[in-house]
């Protein structure tokens, strides 16, 4: 009955995210970019193309993003769009909490679990990235899967196991922490047969991804490279040195307790003041004691994935420190915290208390869902009717690139910040001006692009920093051919270097 009970629980507060999802559901695209890649991705899958970038000039393969979002957008395209892909990204986080219930019961304790879950299915974090479409949604699933599994004893688990965690590496990179956590939890358990053939599935996948990337796009930076560079949006700079990596671990590790945590448990918008702040150095700590019971009970792969993927995005450039990347280990940082207060020895009558924080934190997600509903609801009636509600900047950006799709000839290249967003609204190839200080080097970029259009946006501050010092430097090699917005965007056509006045 007990077993029942919990499984009825887990399943209402799946469903419960599932109603504040479409609640607070944005039908626009997020406007970073990335989304815009994976789908563009997924219509070159779907096309027949190949696994290709059509935004770029010559339309080059595309060796950054590992394939299975792509592919899984290249088959909801055969019968829906972006609405349809939007919903699917809330039906995996929706199977996220139902999940983490599971996993929690098995691994930290029912109670646990189900607070954690509670907590996941009002939490401001994960329902916004439930309309979003990034790997986010699939990939903290196919972790909290994996980990789940990674529990069980019997054989079929462990390969379902190992096959979601090459899943997971196939969704975002940075599953490789999950990738090697199994075979290394297998080596210490005294597993050796398990562990080498998990050992093998797991070098494999990492070097066929590698060797893939090798001769896709032997110029673009490894993983590796990237992390090294000291900030990727300012590559000259260079990479960071050991000290400088140190150094960049702790900023890291203080800015994801200190502000990340915190912003994830109360909403996006929150204000990370000193009451917060002190939740997330509170839950930080309690999921640091909760590891260090569970290791010292059992090494399992979980602990280890904690581990690894902790230190892997703490290393990770200081500019990429975001939601984002900790979302992956947030449903086993709150299971952690709460085995960790569920260990708290407390009177019979009093126990109720470990509930209170739990409590308090959701109904405060809840809030936010309240405060957002309402504004959430006029962008999807607004959006029906043919009026996105787009950020203003990204509505300006947007606007130029249908304007280019009617006044430009096809084989146009425009170089612009967000490329990806362009081509969906434009059909116009084009890439990212160079991120340099040094105008001649930003013209040489352009040219050597074969840019005959740039954009002046307002969506980053690169654009100021690094395109417009360059056109007021070679002002005689560009002319204005449309300007409009609010905020203004600016389309300067890129005349021929003998047009230039010396």
């Amino acid at each position: 009955m007990m077993r029942d009970s919990f499984g009825l629980a887990a399943l209402g507060l799946a469903f419960f995210h599932l109603i504040l999802g479409f609640l607070v559901f944005e039908p626009t695209l997020f406007p970073g970019g990335d989304n815009a890649g994976y789908l563009i991705l997924g219509d070159a899958l779907r096309s027949g193309e190949g696994y290709r970038d059509l935004h770029l000039p010559g339309t080059p393969l595309h060796a950054r993003y590992p394939p299975f979002l792509p592919l899984l957008l290249a088959g909801l395209g055969w019968i829906g769009g972006v609405g349809l892909a939007k919903i699917a990204m809330l039906l995996f986080t929706a199977t996220t909490v139902w999940a983490t219930a599971h996993f929690g019961r098995v691994w930290v304790g029912a109670g646990p679990g189900i607070a954690a879950a509670a907590l996941l299915a009002a939490n401001p974090t994960l329902l916004e990235y439930g309309h979003y479409i990034l790997s986010e949604g699939p990939m903290v699933l196919l972790t909290v899967t994996v980990l789940w599994l990674s529990t069980k004893e019997d054989g079929r688990s462990a390969a379902f196991a190992m096959a979601a965690s090459v899943g997971a590496f196939a969704t975002r990179t940075a599953g490789m922490a999950i990738l090697l956590a199994l075979p290394l939890a297998w080596l210490l358990s005294g597993r050796y047969r398990r562990a080498a053939w998990a050992a093998c599935v797991a070098v494999g996948t990492l070097a066929a991804w590698a060797l893939y990337q090798g001769w896709a796009a032997a110029d673009q930076p490894g993983y590796l490279a990237e992390l090294l560079l000291s900030d990727p949006y300012t590559p000259g700079e260079g990479t960071v040195s050991l000290q400088g990596l140190i150094e960049r671990g702790a900023a890291n590790s203080w800015a994801y307790v200190s502000s990340v945590l915190p912003a994830m448990l109360f909403g996006p918008a929150s204000d990370v003041g000193g009451g917060r702040i002190l939740v997330g150095i509170v839950v930080s700590l309690a999921a640091l004691v909760g590891w260090a019971q569970a290791a010292r009970e059992c090494l399992g792969a979980p602990e280890i994935y904690t581990i690894l993927y902790a230190g892997l995005i703490a290393l990770w450039p200081s500019v990429w420190t975001d939601q984002r990347f900790l979302l992956p280990l947030f449903p086993v940082l709150l299971l952690l915290a709460l085995a960790a207060v569920w260990r708290v020895p407390l009177p019979s009558f009093s126990r109720w208390l470990r509930w209170a924080g739990p409590a308090l934190i959701a109904i405060l997600g809840f809030a936010w869902v309240v405060e957002v509903t309402p504004g959430r609801l006029a962008c999807a009636a607004s959006h029906r009717v043919g009026r996105p509600c787009d950020p203003p900047a990204s509505s300006s950006l947007y606007a130029a690139a249908q304007w280019a799709r009617d006044n430009t000839p096809p084989e146009a290249v425009i170089a612009n910040r967000k490329p990806r967003l362009f081509f969906r609204y434009s059909r116009r190839r084009g890439d990212v001006y160079p991120f340099s200080a040094d105008p001649a080097t930003v013209m040489e970029g352009l040219e050597a692009m074969g840019a005959s259009y740039v954009v002046v946006d307002q969506v980053s501050g690169t654009t100021g920093r690094y395109l417009i010092p360059a056109i007021r430097a070679f002002s005689s090699r560009f002319e204005v051919v449309y300007e409009s917005g609010e905020p203004v965007t600016v389309i300067l056509r890129l005349l021929p270097a003998t047009a230039e006045i010396e």
